[in-house]
């Protein structure tokens, strides 16, 4: 059996390391140019174009390089038996909360406004911001909006949570549905995107569902760019009903030097970087799975094709 790792090559090559460091008996291939078609039983991937899945006729399974599924299922001849599974890493859902309890506090708390009077020299204080007026609505309450909402109700922040059939977290409240969700939106002063990206969620947040957040609101995004309309996100900042927005992810990425983010005043802009998996865990996971594969035992973190995660 072999592992084929198609993957871009900041992360193919640690990847690769750590799947040869935890099965040294295992073929390892970096590159599908490298790799024999029939012996490739497993796919480390994070996308995959037409014609590469075919390729490979004794492909067992595809593992996903992350906690997304979205660009491996959108695959136009990804055979519908075919396995997918995901990476579950609870060191990446606690790092991915700590990205967003940051950029929340550094809205909640004015740094950014701070930081410019630094820059002039202007010693101006304000008035703090009650928690009251920081009440937080997580959209997608899975590992990693469970983690994003626990972190913020440990502290102390009214938290709220929407799912599709609710969770039941210990100071997060539950909302489903389509007038949970334009309940939700009413009352989140900081709102927090983690859903996974499916056809029901691509472009979920636009001019329409953004205008039911209260005037003032704060948009976080570390789900995936296309659950925004971009254009719509915009127009509401411009227009002062959002007062900013922090985005870890792009419906295009990389993005270009020009693209309005990069300059807006009222965004924050990073490079998809909230927290990456733990490679090895990665690595681990992927050939946990190819044994199990081989076995005929139950996958690990395997995707529910018909959810879409």
């Amino acid at each position: 059996m072999a592992i084929l790792v198609h993957l871009p090559s900041f992360m193919a090559t640690p990847i690769t390391a750590a799947l040869r460091e935890a099965a040294p008996d295992i073929p390892v291939w970096n590159g599908r140019e490298n790799a024999p078609a029939d012996e490739v039983e497993a796919l480390l991937a994070w996308g995959l174009r037409p014609g590469v899945v075919p390729a490979f006729p004794k492909l067992r399974l595809v593992c996903a390089a992350a906690a997304g599924v979205d660009k491996l299922l959108a695959a136009p001849d990804l055979p519908a038996a075919l396995p997918v599974t995901r990476v579950v890493d609870p060191g990446q859902q606690t790092g991915i909360a700590h990205y967003v309890l940051a950029t929340a506090l550094r809205h909640a708390r004015a740094l950014g406004t701070y930081a410019e009077q630094q820059r002039r020299g202007e010693w101006r204080r304000h008035p703090g911001r009650p928690l009251s007026r920081c009440r937080v609505g997580v959209l997608g309450l899975g590992e990693i909006g469970s983690a994003v909402a626990r972190t913020f109700a440990a502290i102390g922040f009214p938290v709220a949570g929407w799912s599709r059939g609710g969770k039941g977290l210990p100071g997060v409240a539950d909302f489903t549905g389509d007038d949970g969700l334009a309940a939700l939106l009413a009352q989140s002063d900081i709102l927090v995107c983690t859903l996974p990206l499916t056809p029901q969620t691509h472009g979920l947040l636009n001019r329409r569902t953004l205008s039911m957040l209260p005037a003032g609101a704060y948009f976080i995004n570390v789900g995936r760019g296309e659950h925004v309309v971009e254009p719509d996100l915009l127009a509401l900042l411009d227009a002062g009903h959002l007062a900013g927005a922090a985005l870890d992810v792009f419906s295009k990425e990389p993005v270009e030097a020009g693209d309005p983010v990069w300059n807006h005043p009222r965004i924050e802009a990073t490079p998809h970087i909230a927290c990456d998996p733990s490679y090895e865990l990665v690595a681990q996971q992927c050939v946990e799975n190819l044994r199990r594969a081989r076995a005929g035992q139950p996958l690990l973190n395997l995707v529910d094709r018909a959810a879409g995660y």
